[in-house]
């Protein structure tokens, strides 16, 4: 072939918006510049395959610029290659290849330079880096081409083109045309204007007549050469139809050009169909299937000598590199099937994003090819079909947990990604972190390389780290809580996609507090351990956080030494709980939870329950009047105090406080009512709790009252005359006050105070005591111990009892003997003789079976107070192991000396501190009846309530 092309239109680029192209490719706008430069080495590389000219980019030049691809004419004008321009002129430019950006081009091309069997393209490439200085490269391409086909199809990508000879063949007597066909154009031929190309779509209901310019306008590209004619569409061109073939869709569009003279009329069939994709793609294979022949492109539906050759990028494959491939081509009578495993050769894999969501995709380039011969008219075809396929997203990333709870250390590896994949930050918890802040702040993160190209990163995180969350789960077991967000891209494209992690590590390394309960005569005192969560615990008491404001502001004694914290409240205190009211007193228990100090979650709770006498719940006086005092008892569930009422519900509280209520009435109101029984006038009234839906109904809890007075009763006075006594003088008396107390070290500096007792103190702990004569200002006065001892109780007198100082001297029985220690003038000792102090060892007490006691110790001495300056003093006060039978045998008459006696404690001595004992009792659910007998005052009260509390009872 040679000579020039008969069309040579320019498109209306006017009609095509500049857009950005695939992933970098974007329009520049500069000023025409004198094509000088040449490519650099390895920048391009090409082929001629079928009737096509394939140009790869390489991406490293591409990186990071902006780039443009243009096709020049033989002028030197420049045509960008836009999506549109793309379709309508036999260009395509895919952007998947993972090494090159490929641009093809059909050999029939707008802008090709055709000599003889020679297509010349000439390609302008222009790169900018951020909008700066503009590279600009020329290339030139040529491609022979002899294997022309009759009727050649190409269905590229993003266009379809059909090409036919446009000479008048010889004359063939066996020559069979389809006649009809171009009879139904007859009609246009016929009116159209002469000497001017134009084209006949046949639609199912019209036909389209236009010229090729307005061809042009419509997207078409229509051409010729000096042998061959051409129609070039896109597949959803407006006069294209969808067309089912063996259940497979392709597009078809049926349309005639033709050239008239007033002699001659020149038609050419220019019909094209191609397949719409019919792709099946599963985990492991890619299947393509196409309809063997494509009925619209054949006379007659038959076919001879058909050949069906297949291929990857352009390159047809031969049986043996197929077989080698694992790729299958299917051939039967009604369709042709390509398989291909997905990873196989000549595919590739790559990354992308898609709501978020990172995976691998992979793609391949396949091509199909059909040549055949019409039975009847003898013709030649060649429908050449390339078909890029890409897989849905394949692969998604994978978190690998290898974290060994022995070594208290999360190790997590996230993969597997292209190495077009960059982690950006890591968010552990709520803080984030760029990959070298991770490193920086004592965590490790690397990329590690697997032996199949991909890469994956690897994170360790100590459990201890503050990112990492604590949390109790049970019998001794603590949850270690990793929350991460991996932020990550795909570059050069900038997909940003983000992958969540949440990690878990039990660890059975809790060490549980325990806790002790002690009941003194008012109060209650609970001794918690603390264990090894402590820092993430908060103590409550009741439903109130314990604090030490808390505490001084509703009368506790709160204590903490670090390891141990105690809790001493008064039986009254306002957030104790009243367990059961009987004939003797009340049975109250303090509750102490730990709680979790996020979820405020109870983990562990320890309760203590004592007894108390009391007598003023219930009076009966004698002027009629009745109070009755309702403490806060663990009522049944939604039961309120404050709602309980009289048998006169008009009769309301003197008194309605948190804790209690208090009724005050007189036996002739509210209700109240009197009866006699043998000698007994008696009142009686309750306080009962009604459910509100059920006013009406017999109570829910009840409470009775009686009040006895005795009907007959005399009382005797005696009265006598008596002669007032001579005036006398009576001598005036005043105290001598002895004071106990116990120090905190042996500097005697500063004492105990008396909201510190109990006084907590290990087996191993000294204890330092003081002696001292109070309010007393004469010199001459000497204060001497007679007797130190130890009980464990208040009384001085009870047992057992071990002795510290046995007639002023050291308990010579104890291998751990008593120190004295003289005492220096400070501003709490004025004289010097008015001061005697002592040091114990703990070891000294034992229990019954010879074991070290644990537990409340009281302090014991008696003292005996002498005046120096008095004869025979010494024989009293000899200042050391005075000898008792000395001083019993002198008259106390002489007033040489005193004798006294003071205490000091309780001292709660600590050994292993024992478990807390809890007593678990079930709850019983009933309704609770309390007759309330009271005789001339007294009270006798029967109480059923509703437990359900872990206790230590005392």
């Amino acid at each position: 072939m040679d000579g020039s092309r008969a069309v040579r239109q320019r498109p209306d680029s006017a009609a095509v918006p500049p857009s950005r192209f695939g992933w970098v490719l974007s329009l520049l706008l500069v000023t025409p510049v004198v094509w000088t430069q040449t490519a650099p080495p390895g920048f391009l590389k090409s082929n001629c395959h079928d009737g096509l000219f394939w140009i790869g980019l390489n991406k490293t030049h591409l990186s990071g610029k902006l780039w443009q691809i243009s096709v020049l004419d033989e002028s030197g004008a420049d045509f960008p290659v836009t999506p549109n321009f793309a379709s309508q002129c036999g260009y395509t430019i895919s952007m998947d290849p993972l090494d090159y950006v490929e641009f093809r081009a059909s050999i029939l091309a707008c802008q090709i330079h055709i000599m003889a069997e020679t297509f010349t393209l000439k390609i302008q490439i222009k790169l900018s880096a951020n909008g700066g200085i503009v590279s600009t490269y020329t290339e030139t391409f040529s491609c022979t081409y002899t294997a022309w086909a009759v009727r050649q199809i190409i269905c590229e990508e993003n266009y379809m083109q059909v090409s036919v000879p446009h000479g008048v063949p010889p004359i063939d007597q066996d020559y069979h045309q389809d006649a009809e066909g171009w009879i139904s154009i007859f009609p246009e031929v016929i009116t159209a204007a002469d000497s001017t190309w134009q084209i006949v779509f046949q639609l199912p209901e019209e036909k389209r007549n236009m010229t090729v310019g307005e061809a042009h306008k419509m997207g078409y590209g229509i051409n010729t050469t000096l042998h061959r004619i051409l129609l070039r569409a896109p597949y959803h061109a407006n006069e294209s139809q969808m067309v089912l073939v063996q259940g497979i869709p392709l597009s078809v569009i049926r349309s005639t050009a033709f050239y008239k003279k007033p002699w001659l009329a020149l038609l050419v069939d220019t019909t094209v169909a191609c397949p719409l994709g019919n792709d099946t793609i599963t985990e492991d294979t890619i299947v393509w299937t196409v309809p063997k022949i494509f009925t619209p492109l054949v006379q007659r539906a038959v076919i001879d000598d058909q050949k069906i050759f297949m291929g990857v990028n352009g390159k047809k494959l031969n049986e043996k590199i197929i077989d080698q491939t694992n790729y299958v081509l299917d051939i039967n009578e009604n369709i042709v099937a390509v398989t291909i495993p997905i990873g196989a050769e000549g595919g590739y894999y790559k990354s992308d994003v898609v709501n978020g969501q990172y995976g691998i995709r992979y793609i391949i380039n396949l091509l199909l090819e059909f040549q055949w011969r019409d039975v009847d008219a003898w013709e030649e075809n060649k429908l050449i079909m390339i078909h890029p396929i890409t897989t849905p997203i394949l692969r998604p990333p994978f978190l690998t947990d290898d974290t060994i709870p022995k070594q208290r250390l999360f190790n997590v590896t996230l993969g597997n990604f292209l190495l077009d994949v960059e982690l950006i930050k890591v968010t552990l918890g709520p803080v984030s972190f760029t990959v070298k802040e991770v490193n920086q702040e004592g965590y490790l993160l690397y990329e590690t390389t697997n032996p199949n190209g991909t890469k994956a990163f690897v994170l360790e995180v100590p459990i201890e780290s503050s990112p990492v969350e604590r949390k109790y789960i049970g019998d001794g077991v603590q949850q270690y809580i990793l929350d991460i967000i991996y932020t990550l891209s795909v570059v050069p494209r900038n997909l940003i996609f983000t992958y969540p992690a949440h990690l878990i590590v039990n660890q059975s390394d809790v060490v549980l507090p325990i806790a002790n309960g002690f009941c003194h005569e008012e109060s209650m005192t609970l001794i918690v351990k603390r264990g090894s969560l402590d820092h993430y615990w908060i103590p409550f008491i009741g439903n109130v956080q314990l604090t030490q404001h808390k505490a001084e502001q509703s009368g506790y004694v709160l204590q903490d030494n670090g390891t141990h914290f105690s809790v001493d409240v008064p039986f009254y205190g306002p957030e104790v709980v009243y367990e059961v009211i009987y004939n003797q007193g009340v049975r109250s228990r303090l509750d102490i939870t730990l709680k979790d100090n996020k979820t405020l979650t109870v983990l562990s709770s320890f309760s203590v329950s004592c007894s108390f006498p009391t007598t003023d719940l219930i009076g009966c006086f004698p002027n009629g009047t009745v109070i009755i005092t309702l403490l806060k008892l663990e009522l049944p569930l939604g039961m309120e105090l404050t709602k309980m009422m009289l048998r006169d519900k008009d009769c309301k509280p003197k008194e309605n406080a948190a804790g209690k209520t208090v009724y005050q009435f007189y036996v002739n109101s509210c209700g109240t009512s009197r009866r006699f029984e043998k000698g007994y006038m008696i009142y009686e009234n309750e306080v009962a709790y009604f459910k509100e839906s059920q006013p009406a109904s017999d109570p829910m809890y009840r409470i009775a009252i009686s009040c006895r007075y005795h009907i007959n009763g005399t009382l005797h006075f005696q009265f006598e005359h008596k002669a007032n006594p001579q005036p006398i003088v009576e001598p005036g008396y005043g105290p001598i006050t002895l004071a106990m107390e116990l120090d905190k070290d042996a500097l005697y500096s500063e004492v105990y105070e008396i909201v510190e007792y109990p006084v907590m103190k290990y087996l191993t702990e000294p204890l330092y005591f003081e002696v001292q004569l109070l309010h007393n200002e004469d010199p001459q006065v000497e204060l001497f111990l007679q007797d130190c001892w130890a009980t464990s109780s208040r009384d001085q007198s009870g047992f057992p009892q071990w002795p510290i100082i046995v007639d002023s001297c050291e308990n010579k029985a104890d291998t751990h003997m008593t120190i004295f220690h003289q005492a220096t003038n400070s501003t709490r000792v004025k004289y010097l003789s008015h001061v005697k102090r002592f040091e114990v060892k703990t070891f000294v007490f034992t229990s019954v079976d010879q074991q070290p006691l644990v537990g409340e110790v009281y302090f014991h001495c008696s003292a005996v107070i002498c005046n120096s300056k008095e004869t025979n003093v010494d024989e009293v006060c000899p200042g050391k192991c005075v000898p008792h039978k000395q001083r019993m045998g002198r008259s106390a008459g002489t007033h040489h000396y005193f004798e006294g006696s003071v205490s000091s404690g309780p001292i709660l001595i600590l050994g292993q501190v024992p478990g807390v004992e809890k007593q678990i009792e079930k709850d019983a659910q009933f309704q609770s009846y309390w007759p309330l007998l009271l005789t001339g005052g007294s009270v006798l009260l029967f109480a059923f309530v509703i437990l359900g509390v872990n206790t230590i009872k005392c």
